[in-house]
Formats: structure tokens, C-alpha cells, sequence
């Protein structure tokens, strides 16, 4: 089943549920016997803005390609395995309603479902490319932008992973957070692994190197100050409950995600000399190495 978010104006003649706005949209499901319109919502420019910078940036890496971006980081065997173990020591033995935002394709969350045995699995991604590549017909597909998210239920458990930097200030990815807690139910968890640099001066120093292209900014990796950004959006301190392995990226994981010139990874290259004692972003001979640590959080 998939469901889209889509301008009122392609459907002139279906009513307007929910309220008048400038610039409604409406989130339709489309299903065998047809089209069901569920709720409408207001655009947000900033949003949309974002959305498409990110899915322009990341048009080398979607659908099929994502599996083997970074070195295959994020559909290795023993990473999966990692977040599925510390999703599973926490969770109790009721079957669960699960929502995965940032989902890809979907590979841990349909990976966890076969683990517990049991369970709903809806995914919400930007790339449509992304949520294509699952055929289990069995899970919901929602394309849509994370900050115009409203689906009007609750879900016992919602993870992430690798995607909070994605919205590249600390009060857009608090907007984020506070739109996941009203996506939860009473006592529902939600797990969280970010592109996480403990040490602030460094994270801002990889958001930074990030932010010194177009072609790759703008993100705000994950820190120490994590914790803050919760309980602002109504989270519990979040809790770690496991560690996936650390990631390191090169010049040439860049040039192969978004083509990088010469230039501009000298560019950055220049922005790592003025911070030498950072552990995170070393400068190399023919380049650059960036350090990620992937911790795994709980909060309610």
C-alpha cells in the first residue's frame, strides 16, 4: 500500500476535509478499490525547500543505490543485526504498530518485523525511489516530507536512523522531534540512531565541512547537546542502549556521492587545517577522512 502527500489542485473535484488553507494538500491512500482521502494539510515552504535540496543532493544514492553507499554501511549484516538486538532487549512481547521516519527502502524495519515475529510496519521517506524498492505488500509506503507529517494515529514504536542531521538547525530538528512524540502512543518508544560526534567543536566542525558545498550541506550531525533538543520536544533524556560500528568516510565516498571536484575537496581540506586537533575530520594526502560514531538512543 502506498500513500502520498499531493497538491489539492491535482484533484480539483474531491472535497476539502479538514479545514481551509491557502495552499492545501491532501494526503491520499490509494488502495485496490480505489482513492480514499484521509486528512489535509498546510503546505510549509521551509519544508518543501529542504525536501527538495535533500532529494537533488541524494539523487546519485536513491532506490537500488543506497544499499551500497558508504561501503555498504547502512545494509550491513552486522549493523543490522546491532540495532535489531538493542530494538528487541527493550521491547515487550505485545505485537507492535511501527513507524520507521528516514526509512529508505525499509530494510531494518521489515529485518525487525521478521526478528519479533510479528507486527505492523509503516514507512515514511522523501524518495519516492527509496520506498519503491520494497515490495512486501503487506507495509504501508508514505512519500512524504517528515515535517508535514500528520497521520492522524499513534504508533508504539518509531526508529530512525541517520537522518535528524538532515534538517540542518537545532530548531527545524526540534520541530522534527516534537512531530515524532505526537506520533507515539502514551507509553510508545522511539529509537534514534544518529551520525553522532561527541565532542561539540567537532561536530560543528563535520556540519561545517558538510555545509562548505551546495552539493553536500546542509546538515547538523548529532552531539552531546542531543539531549537538550529531546526534552525540548517533550522527549525523556534520551537513554543509549547499543552501538553500531564507526564509520569513516574519505574524499572518495564524497566524489562518488556528490561528485566533488577537485576544489572543492581541497576547499575542505583548507577548513580541516584550521582545526588540527580535531579526531574526527583529519586531513590526508589526497584528501580527507571524517569519523562518525552510530550510538543507538531510547526515549519516550
Amino acid at each position: 500500500m502506498f500513500i502520498y502527500y499531493t497538491s489539492s489542485n491535482t484533484h480539483q473535484s474531491k472535497k476539502h476535509i479538514t479545514g481551509h488553507f491557502s495552499t492545501p494538500h491532501f494526503l491520499i491512500m490509494y488502495c485496490d478499490s480505489g482513492i480514499y482521502y484521509i486528512n489535509a494539510i498546510s503546505s510549509i515552504s521551509m519544508a518543501t525547500r529542504i525536501a527538495e535540496k535533500n532529494l537533488e543532493r541524494d539523487r546519485n544514492v536513491q532506490g537500488k543505490n543506497w544499499l551500497f553507499t558508504y561501503s555498504s554501511y547502512f545494509s550491513d549484516e552486522e549493523n543490522i543485526q546491532i540495532f535489531i538486538d538493542a530494538v528487541a532487549s527493550v521491547l515487550s512481547d505485545k505485537e507492535l504498530d511501527i513507524l520507521y521516519v528516514g526509512s529508505a527502502s525499509g530494510l531494518v524495519g521489515e529485518r525487525l518485523i521478521t526478528s519479533l515475529g510479528k507486527g505492523k510496519l509503516t514507512l515514511v521517506d522523501i524518495s519516492q525511489k527509496h520506498l519503491n524498492e520494497n515490495i512486501n505488500p503487506t507495509t504501508t509506503k508514505i512519500c512524504a516530507d517528515i515535517l508535514e507529517l500528520n497521520l492522524e494515529k499513534t504508533f508504539d514504536l518509531i526508529i530512525m536512523r541517520s537522518s535528524l542531521d538532515y534538517f540542518p538547525s537545532k530548531d527545524l530538528q526540534i520541530q522534527v522531534l516534537k512531530i515524532i512524540k505526537n506520533h507515539l502512543t502514551p507509553n510508545g518508544l522511539f529509537i534514534n540512531q544518529p551520525a553522532y560526534i561527541p565532542p561539540i567543536e567537532d561536530r560543528n566542525l563535520v556540519s561545517n565541512i558538510y555545509n562548505q558545498t551546495e552539493k553536500m550541506g546542509d546538515r547538523f550531525f548529532q552531539s552531546t547537546d542531543m539531549k537538550e533538543l529531546y526534552i525540548e520536544s517533550g522527549f525523556s533524556e534520551p537513554q543509549k542502549i547499543g552501538d553500531g560500528k564507526v564509520m569513516y568516510l574519505t574524499e572518495q565516498d564524497h566524489i562518488q556521492r556528490y561528485e566533488l571536484t577537485y576544489w572543492e575537496v581541497k576547499g575542505i581540506q583548507d577548513l580541516i587545517k584550521k582545526n588540527r586537533k580535531s579526531q574526527y575530520a583529519l586531513v590526508t594526502s589526497n584528501g580527507y577522512k571524517l569519523r562518525f560514531e552510530f550510538p543507538i538512543f531510547l526515549s519516550k
